[in-house]
């Protein structure tokens, strides 16, 4: 199949105005090239007017004639496209309402959340499919043989809400190390300024996976199901995922990441396995396995190519 894939292009990692290794998109491109495809992007560019984006995407098109348009949302350039196959990880609430019309003129929409699905399907006839597409490339996301001098870590963008979670691990006495980025517009809160360690991009969120005995996923509030890509990396890295909410069909909690319901849980349930490592491990091992066996993004595209 050949196929156009239309997307952002992350300004902290952009390569060339294409997209860098460490981009989610670029693992969807090699995923995609492994099962036979060929993929030519269209990078959308937050400095560049819509209409010149449509005139050069309109070009694009009848020139290479692809057999399906793979559009990521996430950045209001366009003003209009038909018959894409629209990713969506946010409900439809959240995106401008240019992108929320791109979407409901699409041939389907694919979400990571039921909830999601039922939102789009009260706004559109189109196809809503859901399936998690967040995965990992275990060629990028995996363990290594560097020590694990950090106890407990946490990496996400430091949103108010996230932070109202941060600071109540922290008042309760866990030491945890933070990275993450503050959106503009938003302050740290001063509980977590002593745990704070900088922003984290690109090969520095993998070497802190890497370096960790155990990472806190604090799923996102609008994902009811979890799902994120932190739910994938994590394990990917041979390290022990404490989550918030996790789906039994991603992962078995106890068995293969640890799911904790209060702060006060996960420094009880921190605490027993910090102090007992070769438990740490073998569920870290065991969500290490369950990964690369139904969590790659080989599985995910093997899948949305059977169902389209």
């Amino acid at each position: 199949m050949k196929i156009l894939l239309i997307t952002p292009v992350h300004p902290l990692l952009k390569k060339n105005n294409l997209l860098s290794k460490y981009q989610t998109q670029s693992y969807w491109v090699k995923a995609l090239k492994s099962l036979g495809h060929q993929i030519n992007i269209f990078p959308l560019k937050s400095n560049q007017l819509k209409i010149v984006n449509q005139i050069k995407l309109k070009v694009i098109l009848n020139k290479q004639k692809p057999n399906s348009i793979f559009f990521s949302a996430g950045m209001d350039k366009l003003t209009t496209l038909k018959n894409s196959l629209f990713f969506c990880g946010v409900p439809p609430k959240k995106l401008s309402s240019n992108e929320r019309s791109i979407g409901k003129k699409a041939k389907a929409i694919l979400v990571n959340d039921p909830i999601h699905q039922k939102q789009w399907q009260e706004l559109t006839q189109a196809r809503v499919i859901n399936l998690p597409f967040s995965a990992v490339d275990p060629r990028v996301f995996k363990p290594s043989n560097q020590q694990r001098t950090i106890d407990f870590s946490f990496v996400g963008t430091l949103f108010r809400s996230r932070q109202v979670q941060l600071s109540k691990i922290v008042n309760q006495n866990i030491k945890i190390k933070i990275w993450g980025w503050i959106p503009p517009k938003t302050s740290l809160n001063s509980t977590l300024k002593p745990f704070y360690q900088g922003e984290a991009w690109g090969q520095k969120v993998i070497n802190i996976y890497q370096q960790s005995k155990a990472a806190l996923n604090l799923v996102p509030d609008h994902m009811a199901d979890g799902g994120n890509l932190r739910t994938f990396e994590i394990p990917a890295c041979k390290t022990l995922e404490f989550v918030d909410k996790i789906n039994p069909n991603y992962y078995l909690p106890g068995k293969e990441v640890i799911q904790f319901k209060s702060s006060k849980d996960l420094k009880t349930k921190l605490g027993y396995f910090l102090s007992r490592p070769n438990q740490r491990k073998t569920i870290a091992k065991a969500g290490y396995i369950k990964t690369l066996n139904s969590h790659t993004f080989k599985h995910r595209f093997t899948k949305l190519i059977d169902i389209l």
